[in-house]
């Protein structure tokens, strides 16, 4: 006996096209490595390391290690879900940074949001003299557990109690890199994974404008990422075996996120700095029919300092 499931046409058409920007988002990548077999880095690049906002290729061994030690401020878009006491404010971290032969392991050390997000490994596929383009895997989105979030994180238990736990979304992304004066546009189309059901793309930006003032070094940034429904679902959606006499059948669409940040550096000494920075992120207004989220604009604040080894 065959089981057959049963799939609409519409169903059937979205993962189709979901798939054929997976498919092309390969083949770019597969071409831009073959260009990139036929013309080594050093040929494409323009000698320019001296600017901090240009392209640098990544051939020769280097590394660098910074302790984080910073307190932060965030929020998140479930409901009633806070910081509810001290230690978690505080992110202790390693930050390390090794590159070699067109390889990196890195932090984004122009954001906030970044120095609380994690690193990012890849490979440089073209580097010109204002642009690039690289091939990188990341997390993109950060999962809970709502056992913890009753325990620790002031959830609801008659909301939250019985939901399956969110894992966290990584990707594996094609990367365009755009240098200007003083200031670096890039864009990630990625395809993201948390489970086997909750696989989509997603479509990250932002551009970073540097202003040096006296000692600081100032970052204004923003940016828009775009979610795909599959993923959007996963985290805030609520499946059958989920529904209770509070929490009804919802299932989520698509989203954007937009984001608005400001970042600041003040050298200490030789290896100490000052950091901070504060993030303003608009979800939109259609999150909140989830029955688990009550917000769509939220705000993180960072206070730190980094010791560079």
């Amino acid at each position: 006996m065959f089981i057959i499931s049963k799939i609409t046409s519409g169903q059937f058409s979205k993962q189709l096209l979901k798939w054929r920007m997976i498919i092309t988002i390969l083949l770019l990548c597969f071409t831009f490595i073959s260009q990139a077999n036929e013309q080594t880095l050093e040929e494409n690049y323009v000698d320019n390391t001296v600017d901090p906002n240009s392209p640098v290729v990544k051939n020769d061994f280097e590394w660098q290690v910074i302790m984080d030690l910073s307190v932060a401020y965030e929020q998140v878009p479930l409901k009633g879900v806070h910081q509810t006491n001290i230690l978690q404010y505080f992110r202790p971290a390693m930050l390390i940074d090794i590159s070699y032969k067109g390889f990196f392991l890195q932090t984004n050390q122009r954001r906030s949001v970044a120095v609380l997000g994690g690193a990012e490994f890849g490979y440089q596929l073209l580097v010109k003299d204002n642009w690039q383009i690289d091939v990188i895997a990341k997390g993109y989105m950060f999962g809970y557990d709502p056992n913890v979030l009753i325990d620790d994180s002031g959830a609801d238990k008659d909301l939250f109690s019985g939901l399956k736990e969110r894992e966290n979304t990584g990707g594996v992304a094609l990367r365009y890199s755009r240098y200007f004066d003083n200031a670096i546009f890039s864009i990630d189309f990625a395809h993201a994974h948390a489970e086997e059901d909750a696989t989509g793309l997603i479509v990250d930006s932002f551009y970073s404008y540097l202003l040096p003032y006296r000692n600081w070094d100032i970052y204004f940034g923003g940016g828009i990422t775009y979610y795909d429904q599959d993923l959007i679902d996963y985290y805030i959606g609520i499946n059958p075996d989920e529904v209770t006499a509070n929490r009804p059948l919802y299932t989520a669409d698509s989203g954007f996120r937009a984001q608005l940040e400001v970042y600041a550096q003040y050298p200490l000494s030789a290896s100490w700095s000052f950091n901070a920075g504060i993030t303003q992120s608009f979800y939109n207004n259609k999150i909140k029919r989830s029955p688990l989220v009550n917000k769509n604009k939220l705000i993180q604040v960072m206070l730190g300092a980094h010791y560079v080894f």
